[in-house]
């Protein structure tokens, strides 16, 4: 026993020698592991990512009126056949919404925030809540449908801008960010990662190259920031595809290059001044590859290039695949000091690479012609003239009509689907069932109308007297025609 007595205080005092020196000779090693453990944290949280940008963002309300479809467009008149009409004058009724929206721009007493279209679409008023509690009306400076764009100010101090990142290329697999007000839930952040780029099969809008991704988005995130890790703005949440209208996993923004460069000629002009290169085109296909001697997959081959058009001045010919654009800095937000090189991988892509430019803008366009890559400038001419179109002679329920697309140059172009009436001949059958300059037809029976042969095909001559759609103004309206 006292052998083992002997032994167990020899353990004991070198165990007490031991825990004594213990802070001496590990505080380096403890201090290594602390260091570890915050870098673990930092892997696997983006609070300062979020901090940094969530004052950013912030919470919109819009109040409005909407208008609400007569049941006939013209009711007394001595050949209309729509069945139970009533005499109605133009209605309305008050609507409300919400969104959110991301501060782009500040001086010391003003800020410019960037949201949807959709999301003050109609809007009498316009009220913005910050992330510190504050709230103010804003004003409307302008919009732009075929990007679902929309840029408005409020007069408000010490309002913090957002980072734009714009230098770093975006990859599928990227972690992102949104910080919104889904449902009406202010500074609400969700995580996720990008599921695709360049996205344009979503017919959402006429302009698209969304970002897809996969973090939460709900009603009242429209307009708001989609974030990198480092919690700078890479997009504009915008839009979700769901059976049930809530998140599934699909979600779509704009990137911010689009929407810097449509906000910047928004702040320039009110508005969207569109310009043209003279150009069509269609999405490279094996036959389309083969006929060209083209070793590519992806892009857009011009099928058209217009006469004496800024593309031909710039060399580019027929067969042409387009396969990168070089988007240069917008004039009023210095996102970066060169043009950003974006890949074409569709007609879609390049059309809307062109739809966000106006005149005078210039694009860098990098093409193949044959197994060559080459690259050639193009600035930007004025859009041409719709081309209008008369009603075939033997649709005798148009007879005297004259309509044209609805191009870029209409202020409803994005908003609506339809061809515009030009004219309607002075004692022609199309004067007679009511059509007047300016209206868009929209619908025949149920049909959308996209283009003139659509309503020429659709009002053919036949027993049934078929029901047109059009929007007059503000108001919708339906009708059948008389013959």
């Amino acid at each position: 026993m006292g052998l083992q007595v002997r032994r167990s205080m020899r353990y004991a005092a070198t165990a007490i020698a031991l825990a004594m020196t213990l802070p001496t000779l590990s505080s380096g090693s403890a201090s290594e592991q602390l260091k570890a453990s915050e870098q673990q944290k930092l892997r696997y949280s983006f609070s300062d990512a979020i901090k940094r940008a969530m004052p950013s963002v912030v919470g919109i309300r819009v109040k409005g009126e909407e208008h609400i479809e007569e049941p006939s467009a013209f009711f007394n008149h001595p050949v209309t056949f729509v069945e139970g009409a009533q005499p109605t004058k133009g209605k309305t009724r008050t609507v409300g919404s919400i969104g959110s929206g991301v501060i782009v721009a500040a001086t010391p007493t003003t800020g410019l925030i960037v949201t949807n279209f959709h999301v003050i679409e109609g809007a009498d008023r316009i009220g913005v809540s910050l992330n510190d509690g504050r709230s103010f009306e804003a004003k409307l400076v302008g919009r732009d449908a075929p990007t679902d764009i929309a840029i408005i100010a409020v007069e408000a101090p010490k309002l913090v801008p957002i980072r734009l990142g714009t230098r770093a290329p975006l990859q599928v697999g990227d972690v992102v960010l949104a910080i919104g007000a889904p449902l009406g839930l202010e500074s609400t952040a969700t995580l996720g990662m990008i599921s695709n780029l360049f996205r344009s099969s979503i017919n959402y809008r006429q302009y698209e190259g969304y970002i897809q991704h996969d973090a939460s988005i709900n009603p009242g995130n429209s307009g708001g920031a989609l974030l990198n890790a480092d919690g700078e703005l890479i997009g504009i949440n915008t839009a979700i595809k769901s059976p049930s209208g809530g998140s599934i996993g699909l979600a779509f923004a704009q990137p911010v290059g689009l929407a810097m460069k449509i906000g910047g000629q928004i702040i320039k002009h009110g508005r969207v001044l569109r310009g043209d290169i003279g150009v069509s085109a269609t999405d490279v296909t094996p036959r389309i590859a083969a006929q060209y001697s083209l070793d590519i997959s992806q892009g857009a081959v011009l099928t058209r290039v217009a006469e004496g058009s800024p593309a031909q001045k710039a060399g580019l010919k027929v067969g042409d695949a387009v396969i990168e654009v070089g988007v240069y800095k917008p004039e009023t937000f210095s996102a970066h000091p060169e043009a950003m090189m974006v890949p074409i991988i569709s007609e879609r892509n390049l059309e809307a690479a062109l739809g966000i430019h106006g005149v005078g803008d210039k694009l860098l366009l990098r093409y193949r012609r044959g197994e060559a890559t080459e690259a050639a400038e193009v600035e930007f001419g004025p859009l041409p003239a719709p081309q209008p179109i008369e009603a075939p002679a033997e649709i005798g329920r148009l007879r005297g009509l004259v309509v044209a697309e609805l191009g870029p140059q209409n202020p409803r172009f994005g908003e609506v689907s339809g061809v515009l009436v030009v004219a309607a001949k002075s004692r022609s059958a199309s004067e007679f069932a009511g059509f007047l300059a300016n209206d868009i037809i929209t619908h025949v029976r149920t049909r959308t109308i996209r283009k003139p042969a659509d309503l020429f095909e659709l009002t053919a001559n036949g027993a049934e007297a078929p029901e047109i759609r059009l929007i007059r103004g503000d108001t919708p309206l339906r009708f059948k025609l008389p013959f």
